[in-house]
């Protein structure tokens, strides 16, 4: 059962999970990575969640407010474990 939880930029589990994006897209990038790097902050995103299955954070996603009329999908990542597996098709606590 995958549960997904709302929460903010802040939370431990959120920034665990882009800890590791930010390994896997370091490894993708190359010498690139760090004109990407710039773009991918995760301060005062007050919109993300964590999805976790058997209580352990396996994906997360955030969208990020530019005004009132415009936001930006950021920081998407699903472990390896658990992908192909419908994090999608569940409901929000």
């Amino acid at each position: 059962m995958i549960r997904i939880h709302r929460t903010n930029s802040e939370h431990g589990d959120f920034v665990q999970l882009v800890s590791r994006l930010d390994k896997l897209l370091a490894d993708l990038d190359g010498r690139e990575h760090d004109f990407y790097a710039q773009f991918n902050k995760i301060d005062k995103i007050k919109h993300t969640v964590v999805a976790y299955s058997d209580e352990m954070p396996v994906a997360c996603g955030a969208i990020k407010e530019f005004d009132t009329g415009t936001m930006e999908v950021k920081r998407m990542f699903t472990a390896d474990s658990q992908r192909g597996k419908g994090a999608c098709h569940t409901s929000f606590d």
